[in-house]
């Protein structure tokens, strides 16, 4: 049985996220006013939150009913990173509105129903 809408909409989301956050990170290396040290930080940090979004996002299609959660709670940490580092109002606003858009699609009734294998 395949996932049903909700939830592909909302991997599909959380994979969106990660894809912002590699064009965030790239993007960063055009931007002279950054440090290299504090450069490579970015890139190890941004290619890490990508590669967790990407990971969960599959773990939750392979029907990972932990992942949601594992997803719900890394999402909410990261949120708190981006407001502890004094992140801006672009692309950081944008992960925001898709974070949300996620989780509230990761846990429909739909979702939840799919990833607990009831019919």
């Amino acid at each position: 049985m395949a996932p049903p809408k909700p939830l592909r909409i909302s991997v599909v989301l959380w994979w969106v996220v990660a894809l912002l956050l590699l064009l965030e990170t790239g993007l960063s290396w055009f931007d002279p006013a950054i440090e290299d040290r504090l450069l490579l930080v970015n890139t190890v940090v941004g290619i890490v939150l990508a590669a967790i979004y990407l990971v969960l996002g599959a773990m939750v299609f392979r029907r990972r009913a932990w992942a949601r959660l594992a997803l719900t709670i890394f999402a909410a940490a990261h949120l708190v990173l981006m407001v502890v580092s004094g992140a801006g109002f672009g692309i950081p606003m944008l992960l925001l509105a898709l974070g949300v858009a996620g989780t509230v699609l990761m846990w429909a009734r739909q979702s939840s129903d799919w990833l607990t294998g009831e019919r």
